[in-house]
């Protein structure tokens, strides 16, 4: 059994929260906009929300996939930018929060590892004049389930075919 996957996520529109700090009033309320905005999809099968941690500015950027072509005023004022595309090796692992980010620092190293040691991939490297990219994670256990420990996460690492 193979506990890595390879994901191509494609270019689609994202409502963009900005820089934001974790638990800061602005993290807040974008994670209140669109956790509400989803709740009212019909027929949804999957998370659309992506957080990462942009090394370079040094905070934190929220991404939520669009299903369909909508204005700023239709994503509550926030800016609506491309979803970083591309190659990512992805594993879950527990939400940060639930362990002080024990299991998300070890399937990073995993994942990094694994790329290294792959034949057919390495890991992306942000450079002049190339999109900026990062690891990117989305929660995909029932948010229900938060207050009884039970958080699992998918960590999106970017990834380039060799």
């Amino acid at each position: 059994m193979q506990n890595i996957r390879i994901i191509e996520l494609p270019v689609i529109k994202a409502a963009y929260s900005g820089l934001v700090q974790g638990g800061s009033k602005e993290f807040l309320e974008f994670n209140q906009w669109f956790s509400k905005f989803h709740a009212n999809l019909k027929y949804e099968l999957f998370p659309r929300d992506f957080l990462r941690y942009n090394e370079r500015l040094n905070g934190f950027e929220w991404y939520y996939a669009l299903p369909c072509d909508l204005s700023k005023k239709d994503c509550g004022g926030y800016d609506i930018v491309d979803l970083p595309a591309g190659l990512c090796a992805v594993s879950s692992c527990l939400d940060g929060d639930m362990d002080q980010a024990k299991d998300w620092l070890d399937t990073r190293s995993m994942l990094i590892e694994w790329v290294n040691q792959n034949d057919h991939f390495d890991l992306y490297q942000n450079a002049q004049d190339k999109p900026e990219r990062y690891p990117m994670f989305t929660i995909t256990s029932p948010h229900r389930f938060y207050q009884q420990k039970i958080s699992i996460e998918d960590f999106y690492l970017p990834i380039v075919e060799r």
